[in-house]
């Protein structure tokens, strides 16, 4: 009987010890800023260019778009607070004169995007930035 009892102590000091252990892991975890490309691995050509921006953690999330052509750049910014592991699909609408400029050449043309993460619960920040090639869809 008393063996039992040590036993079971011991699996019960184990357990809470392994759990003080995990709760610990996951708060010293980095907060993690991740972008893609809307569909696939390359952005669509069309009116409205599309990435997916997602935090692991809840965020306060800044977005710079910048689209770099032979014609010129042309750049646009927002911001939105996003929950943990929740895409948010932003990016930049195109007039007819940008379209059809990107599709003349969209070989030699890239989205690049700048995201700034700002941790809700601690105020650390992260940034990411990632430069897209184009396909025609």
């Amino acid at each position: 009987m008393k063996t039992a009892r040590n036993i079971a102590a011991g699996l019960l000091i184990a357990a809470v010890g392994i759990g003080t252990m995990a709760s610990t892991a996951t708060a010293a975890t980095p907060m993690n800023v991740k972008i893609a490309p809307y569909a696939g691995t390359k952005v669509k050509v069309a009116k409205k260019l599309k990435v997916i921006v997602s935090c692991s953690k809840d965020c306060a999330a800044k977005v710079k778009v910048t689209m770099i052509t032979p014609a010129g750049n042309s750049t646009v910014k927002g911001g939105r607070n996003l929950e943990a592991n929740r895409g948010w699909i932003t990016g930049m609408i195109l007039t007819n004169y940008g379209v059809s400029v990107l599709k003349n050449h969209y070989r030699f043309s890239r989205l690049k995007v700048a995201v700034t993460g700002r941790n809700l619960e601690n105020g650390t920040t992260r940034k990411k930035t990632k430069i897209f090639r184009f396909r025609l869809g």
